[in-house]
């Protein structure tokens, strides 16, 4: 869990962010096909990680912004490598603005922080993910007042298409309790990279979103969630599905065949199906 807490002054905490904002804006400026360009940035981040640590009194922020902001170049790509580059850079200002707005809210002085013990963050997550059908019948479905100004039509617009939508609608319900969660972080397996939809790095949950479609089989799904068991490190992984056309013939069963205990594989797996709304 991280109670981390500034160990400075909050306005000059929010100074010196600042201030490795600015230079980070002109790395940003820079031509990201040119190698200097990274040696720059990886240079900066260190530089903001020793910043956060002598500001913290934990290093669970500084190694959170290091984990989100690593560049893992594609050998073999250099249009990849751009974009990853440049994806990095949009990441650390993100961060650091999304952080400074915390430290102005009062999140990090010591007495204001509100934060929950893991047991009762599992049982939260696993409330929002077992009853996230009844967010889509409330918030899309359920008939609106007639002097409020969404109306019916409007809502009928929106549907949920595949599982970028899911993990929309998510986290939005997750980040108002969880306001450290993250959306698509990538980590290093060893040999490749993967990516992580939801996680909640205080509590080393992790949260992965599947959503059916009509050219998927059963057997395509199993394999996918197969994989990230597989791969994804996290104490607590929720296997999230989100079975849109109804293409998973037994849920109970299916459930209980990917969900495993710490001694099993080194994690808790957890697979929660919702196949309760047509959406």
């Amino acid at each position: 869990m991280n109670n981390a807490t500034l160990l400075k002054a909050t306005d000059l905490v929010i100074k010196e962010i600042h201030y490795k904002i600015e230079e980070l804006e002109k790395i940003i400026n820079l031509d990201a096909r040119k190698k200097q360009t990274l040696l720059e940035f990886d240079t900066w981040r260190f530089s903001v990680s020793k910043l956060l640590d002598g500001v913290f009194s934990e290093r669970s922020i500084s190694k959170e912004f290091l984990n989100e902001t690593k560049v893992l170049l594609n050998k073999f790509s250099d249009v990849e490598n751009v974009k990853k580059i440049n994806d990095a850079l949009n990441k650390a200002k993100n961060y650091l603005e999304r952080l400074n707005d915390d430290i102005e809210s009062g999140k990090y002085v010591k007495g204001n922080n509100d934060s929950v013990d893991k047991t009762t963050a599992l049982t939260i997550i696993r409330k929002i993910l077992r009853n996230f059908h009844k967010h889509i019948e409330a918030m899309y479905q359920d008939e609106v007042h007639r002097n409020g100004k969404i109306k019916m039509a409007d809502l009928d617009r929106i549907r949920i298409g595949n599982e970028y939508d899911v993990q929309r609608i998510l986290y939005s319900l997750i980040r108002p309790i969880f306001p450290e969660a993250r959306l698509e972080v990538v980590d290093d397996a060893g040999y490749n990279s993967v990516r992580y939809d939801i996680v909640l790095n205080e509590y080393d949950i992790v949260i992965e979103v599947k959503c059916t479609r009509e050219s998927m089989t059963e057997r395509k799904l199993t394999e996918e969630l197969g994989a990230d068991s597989f791969h994804y490190k996290a104490d607590n992984l929720f296997l999230f599905v989100f079975d849109r056309i109804r293409l998973i013939k037994n849920p109970d069963a299916f459930e209980k065949s990917f969900n495993r205990k710490k001694q099993d594989i080194g994690k808790v797996i957890e697979t929660i199906i919702i196949q309760e709304v047509t959406f």
